[in-house]
């Protein structure tokens, strides 16, 4: 399947370079709509939460040949146009309806997180790079800014105008929306062994909140980046954190899952996963839903930690999913996208791809989007008319 399509990526690549202006230029100005997913996660509390109900059996409505691996955010959605950025360092605007190519631009260099879509602008985070943080003008087909920040393995959080980064040296910065500038800089505590920031950042109340590989959680005033709070849960912490209720639901290395509270940073309640979780939980109901390395996705109780269910999905997880109404979505290393039912975990649907899934899914206008680590993207319809 993937062969068949690279002939049609290489005429893609042929129409937009020709036109110039770096090959991606949307000639319109983009219109954010209700039930977009601009953002890893869909939003600054990083949530995973769709407005439309997206109800399984599901079937595929188009396939395109990204040509490079994508790394550890999702696709992003917007005004119709399904934006997807790759480990060789592209960014690819796609038809939502169609499945053909916009256009594309290359950044030279290794993007593992999602971009961040706001107005006409793309903003982009990339790694093995002198200039790692990138704003492009969809509109104009040009960049507007591009600085250094060191390597970001993470996806960029857009809150109040201001931009939130956190690099693999372990320094997390503040970044004006406008210029690049930086605003602030906080560094971790007694890092002498440079361990990184790999968990994207969310944010509440002025708060922004992140993971490290130091095994702490830190909350950091959204405008001064002076230190709140910081939790030590005694891993190394990559998965994102939900922000939910006043809730900070994250998980570690070890598999504990942890409800801190977001205003004093003070421990809820502690939960065994049995093994590590390396991505945000999503909420529904009283729960939260969560999947492991060991394979299986569980719910959890949001007041008390108490797991309700768990389902053994063959494969481990290392991505979020995504809750489109009466489905979560949730894909595996194992090539397959599930649906559960949240109240109890029951598989409503499961459907096989050509390649691994270590990225979260995104749900938006009634269709579900994945990418692959084989190069494709995928979007998925309902199979009822």
């Amino acid at each position: 399947m993937g062969l068949l399509k690279r002939p049609l990526v290489i005429i893609g690549f042929l129409v937009v370079s020709l036109a110039g202006c770096g090959g991606l230029r949307t000639n319109r100005a983009l219109h954010e709509r209700s039930g977009d997913w601009p953002t890893f996660a869909r939003s600054v509390t990083r949530k995973a939460v769709g407005e439309q109900s997206l109800s399984p059996p599901l079937v595929v409505a188009w396939e395109y040949d990204v040509t490079a691996g994508v790394g550890n955010g999702s696709p992003v959605i917007v005004d119709s146009i399904v934006f997807v950025t790759t480990l060789r360092g592209d960014l690819y605007a796609i038809a939502l309806g169609t499945g053909k190519l916009i256009g594309w631009v290359g950044f030279g260099e290794s993007i593992q997180g999602s971009p961040v879509i706001d107005g006409n602008m793309a903003f982009v985070a990339m790694s093995n790079s002198k200039e790692s943080l990138a704003a492009f003008d969809l509109f104009e087909g040009k960049p507007r800014w591009k600085k250094r920040f060191g390597d970001v393995e993470v996806s960029p959080l857009l809150y109040d105008q201001k931009l939130y980064i956190g690099n693999t040296s372990g320094a997390f910065y503040c970044v004006d929306r406008g210029n690049g500038e930086q605003k602030w800089k906080f560094e971790l505590p007694s890092n002498t062994r440079l361990k990184g920031i790999r968990s994207s950042p969310a944010a509440d109340s002025a708060t922004v909140i992140f993971g490290a590989d130091d095994g702490w959680v830190y909350a950091l005033n959204t405008d001064s980046g002076a230190l709140r709070w910081k939790f030590e849960t005694g891993s190394p912490v990559t998965a994102s954190p939900l922000i939910a209720e006043g809730t900070v639901y994250v998980g570690n290395r070890a598999g504990m899952i942890h409800a801190i509270d977001r205003s004093t940073g003070v421990l809820r309640w502690r939960s065994d996963a049995g093994a590590p979780v390396t991505a945000n939980a999503v909420p529904t109901g009283n729960m939260i839903v969560l999947g492991t390395t060991a394979g299986t996705a569980m719910g959890l109780r949001m007041e008390d930690g108490k797991r309700t269910w768990v389902a053994d999905l063959g494969g481990p997880v290392i991505a979020g999913g995504a809750l489109a109404g009466d489905a979560m979505y949730i894909g595996t290393l194992k090539k397959q996208i599930f649906a559960l039912r949240p109240a109890d975990g029951f598989v409503l649907w499961k459907g096989d791809v050509e390649g691994r899934i270590r990225t979260s899914p995104a749900a938006a206008t009634g269709r579900l989007f994945i990418a692959t680590d084989e190069r494709t993207v995928i979007a998925y319809k309902e199979a009822r008319p």
